[in-house]
């Protein structure tokens, strides 16, 4: 733990000796620590936000080599901006979730499609080889919703997941339509699945992971 809290200590320092950028102080920390950490050729990568972040990706899988490359509070601007480091090492499978930060802050839907539009394209140029999964985004529950700033978007995150799809349609990747999975009736996160109303329980995690292996995009 204390080796941990001085390594984090270092790459803050280290950030702080530098510009930040425009993802902010947080982004550009966990990006220091993702360099640092280096990145396996071949791997099964992880890309999004807090939810991809928070999860245990390594243990819930049987995939090797594989890296969690989520970032809390990252959006698809930055996502994209770190994107064509991530593709350095040729990885052979994607999985990829994001935009709900997006939603939040207000960005318009075609924006948001188009940054991930070119995402997909630029895996497609630099890894042709690279199978990508781009998952459906999560639509918060009002409810039980911790943050007032993302409420109410549904329609926003249905036009999203409608123009992902349509991507993945047209050959793109792969779609991975969590919804029926994740969300009630209401086509919201389900209630016993989240702790705040964004972020997930562990549970859900498992549910999703299954769903994975069922469709037999990572090993049983």
């Amino acid at each position: 733990m204390k080796r941990l809290l001085l390594l984090c200590a270092a790459l803050v320092a280290m950030v702080s000796a530098s510009a930040q950028s425009e993802f902010g102080a947080y982004y550009d920390c966990r990006l220091a620590a993702h360099r640092k950490a280096g990145m396996p050729t071949g791997a099964v990568v992880w890309i999004g936000d807090s939810i991809t972040e928070q999860a245990w990706w390594g243990f819930l899988t049987k995939e090797r080599p594989l890296v969690n490359r989520g970032i809390g509070g990252d959006n698809t601007r930055g996502m994209l901006a770190r994107l064509p480091e991530i593709l350095e090492s040729s990885p052979r499978k994607i999985f990829f979730m994001g935009g709900v930060n997006d939603i939040s802050g207000n960005r318009p839907v075609e924006e948001i499609a188009s940054n991930i539009r070119k995402m997909l394209e630029m895996i497609r140029q630099k890894v042709p080889s690279c199978k990508v999964y781009v998952q459906s985004v999560v639509t918060p529950n009002n409810e039980v919703l911790a943050y007032p700033y993302i409420k109410n978007k549904q329609p926003q995150t249905r036009e999203l997941n409608a123009r992902l799809k349509a991507m993945c349609d047209e050959g793109l990747a792969t779609w991975v339509d969590l919804t029926e999975l994740l969300h009630n009736e209401q086509d919201e996160l389900r209630e016993e699945y989240t702790k705040d109303g964004i972020h997930l329980h562990p549970e859900a995690y498992v549910v999703w992971v299954n769903h994975l292996k069922k469709m037999k995009y990572l090993r049983k």
